[in-house]
């Protein structure tokens, strides 16, 4: 059993290094590559052990958890290329020279040949001089018979199938690079074997027009990407196993016109194809290309003027061969900026129309030697448009058009991804048919539907109760066809509308900022109230929704003399703000667990209660304790701080103020109802206990490094992890819901936000 310890910066020989397992699987990395390496307690079905069960690798676009019982060793050399020894490689030796004439699979050569180059029976002829017009795409054969006469030396040959009867060994980890050094040979497109993040430019031209019986459509624009393929193989006499992994990325611009009176089918264009990339750089006997064609297809009635320029939009694919079985995954990856797209569109529809690009990546053995391994993932790109526009009704009750009209739209998938991976392949003389074994289709954030009315998010009620007043806010949702004016009603317990306030802009657009808010006076104390959006409409209003019920006599702070203890009626009374915060929506300080004061940096060397060595300067320790199983040496402050010196809410409170428990962080999510909302524009969490009092709990990300990261709400607990004394539990929170992280704490060094409680 091997385990693998080191971060991305390490230096050492070589740059990669190679996992090799006992499962039948291989992995290979680069080390620019991987981001970090750690350990887990979980296995590769999250079950958890008391022992380190998993290596855990980190890369900027997957994470591999790999059983240490199946890592036989860990080798950061690059393994040997190892021929058959009867393979004789043809420039290498100076055959090629010799060569006059090729004739499907008979080879000819001058007499003068030497008798040391002259070719045996048995002997596997082996060249990859692509530049060579007597066999662009390489030779392998297998020596069957010679004949010499005066005028050439005959060679004939037969077909070679398995990469074993050329290799008995062939393990690497490459990455696919477009050699643009010699643009005059379209051969020269290699593999590198060295880690490169640039990425390769893929351009391709949209444009062709037909003239229809019953109408006409055009498309012109252009497709651009850039890809980064990584290929790991090991190839050996027991086991050929093949690793395609492409990070891809894509922005499209097309200009369609389309007339048609009836279903009009698929049209393709002509297909574009790149000069193939051949690898590997010691033996380039497999190939990887990309090949393209323009398509629309319509059906129903319909005429269209559409332009469309896309963002970029990111894919990662991965495809894998062993021992003749394929597995594949695609996903769509984070991108940062601007992910809008800006079309314009004149249309009449009563059907639908798609136009787009049809890429294919293509990675397979060259032709000299058959068909080897054969796998393609294919991406159908482009906008798709839909009319559906419906009405619900029901029989019996009152009519309400809010509901009848909500859901009603016009559809366009600006950008909508179909893929599909294939593979096929043939060794030792059986072959594997071709399967289609991972599809789907990506609806991107570029799919955009235009509604009759938008939604609304959830109310955010601020009350003033010295004021007699209560501020409301909402925000729109969903892009709408036609620009409303939106606004707030405030309505009695009977349901009678009391006041109605609008904004004066009228709302149209998702995501521009654009934000309902209204304050309504003269309110009364210990009176029900309840809010709803509203939408004006010709020249009434249309009551929306959601609701929401309050009092201003609720509140649970009755002063901005912040703290208060709040009675949520679970037992232990909660602080309404974090430590190191004058107001509930604060975010406060961020506090290393058993720390008592802020700092500018959070990781292992500037934590208080740690020591180690950190060899590559990274902020982390990288002395491993086979003891510990931890790295560095981290003292035990205790498996409780609660209310002692190291409890940051008792230090600088006071009082009865203290850290809360496990138990009281469970307490809280169990026993309390919570939302995912805001508090004059801060988002968080707000839980309301049994008793109607509630706290606002602010997502304030956590302190990492020099800096801070994340979105969520991360709140310590008091209590030390009881398997790990690295870590430490929280409370974690996001718009999807909150839980308590009981089974695996967080780093002890993070900067996590605090929320102090009273015990009765």
């Amino acid at each position: 059993m091997a385990l693998v310890a080191m971060c991305a910066t390490a230096q050492g020989v070589g740059d990669a290094f190679y996992i090799y397992r006992n499962d039948g699987q291989f992995n290979a990395f680069f080390r620019d590559e991987v981001d970090s390496i750690a350990y887990s307690y979980y296995d590769t079905d999250s079950v958890y052990y008391n022992d380190i069960v998993t290596q855990v690798i980190y890369t900027p676009d997957s994470i591999y958890r790999i059983p240490l019982a199946a890592i036989d060793s860990v080798s950061f050399v690059q393994p040997e290329t190892i021929l058959r020894p009867n393979v004789v490689m043809m420039e290498q030796v100076g055959m090629s020279d010799y060569l006059k004439s090729v004739d499907g699979m008979c080879l000819f050569f001058d007499t003068s040949i030497p008798n040391s180059l002259t070719p045996k029976v048995g002997d596997i002829l082996f060249s990859t001089d692509f530049d060579n017009p007597l066999f662009n795409e390489g030779f392998v054969g297998k020596v069957i018979d010679t004949k010499k006469s005066t005028q050439y030396l005959q060679v004939c040959c037969d077909s070679v199938y398995d990469l074993t009867d050329i290799f008995v060994q062939l393990i690497s980890i490459e990455k696919i690079k477009d050699d643009n050094n010699n643009p005059s040979n379209s051969n020269a497109r290699r593999i590198s074997g060295e880690w490169t993040s640039s990425r390769n430019p893929v351009n391709f031209n949209l444009g062709f027009s037909r003239h229809l019986s019953d109408g006409e459509v055009s498309l012109s624009g252009a497709v651009e990407g850039t890809y980064i393929a990584t290929v790991a193989y090991k190839i050996t006499l027991k086991e050929q196993y093949v690793n395609l992994k492409l990070h891809h990325d894509w922005q499209y611009n097309a200009h369609l016109k389309f007339k048609s009176n009836k279903d009009l089918g698929t049209l393709e264009g002509n297909v574009n194809s790149l000069p193939a990339i051949r690898f590997p750089a010691v033996a380039p006997v497999f190939k990887f290309q990309i090949a393209g064609c323009p398509f629309i297809k319509g059906e129903g009635n319909l005429e269209l003027d559409f332009s469309l320029n896309s963002p970029v939009h990111s894919y990662l694919g991965e495809v894998t061969y062993h021992n003749g079985h394929f597995r594949g995954s695609n996903k769509k990856m984070p991108v940062s900026g601007n992910n809008n797209p800006s079309f314009d569109t004149a249309f009449s529809l009563n059907g639908s129309v798609q136009t787009g690009y049809m890429v294919d990546f293509w990675l397979g053995t060259i032709n000299a030697i058959g068909s080897y391994l054969r796998t393609g993932l294919d991406f159908y790109i482009g906008p798709k448009m839909t009319g559906d526009f419906t009405m619900k009704m029901g029989t019996g009750n009152p009519i309400n058009y809010y509901s009848m009209f909500k859901d009603s739209k016009f559809g366009l998938s600006l950008l909508t991804v179909d893929y599909e991976f294939y593979g096929e392949a043939a060794f030792a003389g059986h072959k594997f048919p071709r399967a289609m074994f991972c599809n789907g289709t990506f609806q991107t954030p570029l799919y955009h539907e235009w509604y009759i009315m938008p939604e609304f998010s959830d109310l955010n009620i601020k009350k003033d109760v010295q004021n007699l007043s209560a501020t409301i806010s909402t925000t729109p949702t969903r892009d709408i066809l036609f620009p409303l004016s939106v606004g707030l009603g405030l309505y009695d317990k009977s349901g009678s509308l009391l006041d109605k306030r609008f904004q004066s802009k009228k709302y149209k657009r998702e995501n521009e900022g654009y934000k309902i808010q209204q304050t309504f006076s003269s309110l009364e104390r210990n009176t029900e109230y309840t809010a709803r959006p509203l939408i004006k409409i010709l020249d009434g209003e249309v009551p929306a929704l959601p609701t929401e019920k309050f009092k201003l006599d609720d509140t649970s702070c009755p002063d901005a003399n912040h703290p208060h203890m709040i009675d949520l009626g679970i037992g232990t009374k909660w602080a309404c703000c974090n430590v190191g915060a004058h107001s509930p929506e604060e975010y406060g300080g961020y506090y290393a667990w058993g720390e008592v004061s802020e700092k500018s940096v959070y990781n292992d060397v500037t934590y208080k209660y740690a020591t180690g060595v950190d060899k590559d300067g990274d902020g982390y320790y990288d002395d491993y304790h086979s003891d510990t199983g931890v790295y560095g040496i981290w003292q035990s402050l205790g498996s409780d701080i609660s209310g002692t010196g190291y409890d940051v809410a008792h230090v600088q409170w006071g009082g009865s103020w203290c850290m809360p428990t496990v138990d009281e962080i469970k307490a809280l999510v169990d026993n309390c109802s919570s939302v995912w909302t805001t508090e004059n524009g801060v988002y968080g969490r707000r839980f309301t206990g049994p008793s109607g009092g509630s706290i606002f709990l602010p997502a304030a990300g956590y302190g990492w490094r020099g800096g801070l990261a994340g979105s969520d709400g991360y709140y310590w607990s008091s209590i030390q992890d009881t398997l790990d004394s690295v870590r430490a539990y929280n409370l974690c929170f996001g718009s999807g819901g909150a839980y308590w992280d009981y089974y695996y704490g967080s780093g002890r060094y993070y900067g996590y936000s605090v929320r102090p409680v009273v015990r009765n």
